[in-house]
């Protein structure tokens, strides 16, 4: 099976939306195990700041951070692709995250990979731009 863009594309919405809703509290309690599921068993990331970051980690960061950015609003735009083969796709987007407190804007390149006919996003690298 080839992995479709428009599906790796759209992950990347559907899982902000996830987020979005877990750092804002407006989520249900299933909402931390569908995000969660969206990673691959492998995944790491390099986060905005440049720390390395595990899947123990990330799964900590949500799990900590639920409800504790009220006001969070977040938007992905000018999704890219920068490469894609049967089972793998490497894709840029734009992240805005709007609170109160002010706009943060980072650019993110995404490996997702087609795994036993899942899209499992294996690694991630964010870059701050504002």
């Amino acid at each position: 099976m080839s992995l479709v863009k428009e599906k790796a594309i759209e992950s990347i919405h559907s899982m902000h939306v996830l987020i979005e809703k877990i750092f804002s509290g407006k989520h249900s309690e299933q909402d931390l195990p569908l995000l969660i599921d969206y990673f691959a068993d492998h995944f790491e990331m390099v986060g905005a700041a440049g720390k390395r970051i595990s899947l123990q980690d990330v799964k900590g960061l949500f799990a900590n951070n639920q409800g504790k950015m009220p006001d969070i609003q977040i938007e992905i735009y000018d999704e890219q692709i920068l490469m894609q083969n049967e089972n793998v796709i490497v894709l840029t987007y734009t992240e805005k995250h709007t609170k109160t407190s002010g706009i943060l804007i980072r650019r993110s390149c995404a490996l997702i990979e087609e795994i036993q006919g899942k899209m499992l996003w294996s690694y991630l690298q964010e870059t701050f731009l504002s």
